[in-house]
């Protein structure tokens, strides 16, 4: 399921740091009527290993803005649009119910009116389709220093392993909701990707390298449905890996 939130300002504009994705976050959680199942999501979300994953996405703003980079802030002239997507039905239901009833919300220290919440159910049911992201993807690794130091390495859509990740990714992210793994592989392509695609942004202190871009997803319909609605690649719950489908082939 998805949600399409348009909103506007009081005054008519809105002004936000560039790095606004933790206020969108923290908009979500603040949002849900059942504490405890909120609880659950933000602290441990659903287990796979070591790994854990809340199974929720949301894209950047969309609307009329200007940027000034001096202050690194962006500010939107008009109505906006937000995009939300999980395969979590309470999680729909509570923000969706929460944003129909508030005649507006604080984003950061920006108080938004809702103008419309829109839904969307779809089913995708081809097993290629084109996508283009609304968030940027992704994709990294984790490891120890010999010193005892956590790194993080980002890849690009040409590296060797991009793909390689991006399918463990979907297959972790796939059994800890099932509870089985997927049947079916996953293949991802690049099929317009430009270095203007390449975004380095900050989530809470912590720089993340992301790509947005035009792709080739190949796999069962169940599978390509499921991260519609759970987003691909790294970070999902942080405003990363968020797309929309161009074509199904």
């Amino acid at each position: 399921m998805r949600l399409t939130i348009t909103l506007r300002g009081t005054d008519g504009t809105v002004s936000l740091p560039l790095h606004y994705q933790q206020y969108l976050q923290g908009l979500i959680y603040q949002s849900l009527s059942d504490k405890a199942f909120a609880h659950f999501l933000h602290d441990h979300g659903f287990q796979k290993e070591k790994r854990s994953f809340k199974l929720f996405t949301f894209s950047r703003l969309f609307g009329d803005h200007h940027i000034e980079h001096r202050t690194k802030m962006i500010t939107f002239i008009d109505s906006f649009q937000w995009h939300i997507g999980t395969v979590l039905p309470e999680l729909t239901q509570q923000l969706g119910e929460y944003l129909l009833l508030q005649p507006y919300v604080n984003i950061g220290d920006q108080r938004v009116i809702i103008e419309r919440v829109e839904t969307e159910k779809r089913t995708i049911e081809q097993s290629e389709i084109e996508i283009d992201m609304l968030s940027p993807m992704t994709v990294y690794s984790t490891y120890e220093t010999l010193d005892g130091k956590k790194k993080t390495q980002f890849f690009d859509p040409d590296d060797e392993v991009f793909s390689h990740l991006i399918e463990r990714n979907f297959y972790n992210k796939y059994e800890a909701y099932y509870g089985v793994p997927p049947s079916d592989r996953l293949l991802i392509e690049p099929v317009d990707v430009r270095k203007c695609d390449r975004v380095v942004t900050s989530f809470k202190g912590f720089y993340i390298t992301a790509w947005k871009g035009r792709y080739k997803l190949i796999s069962s319909p169940e599978n390509l449905t499921f991260l519609y609605r759970v987003g691909i690649g790294g970070r999902n719950s942080q405003g990363f890996g968020m797309f929309r489908i161009i074509k199904e082939k």
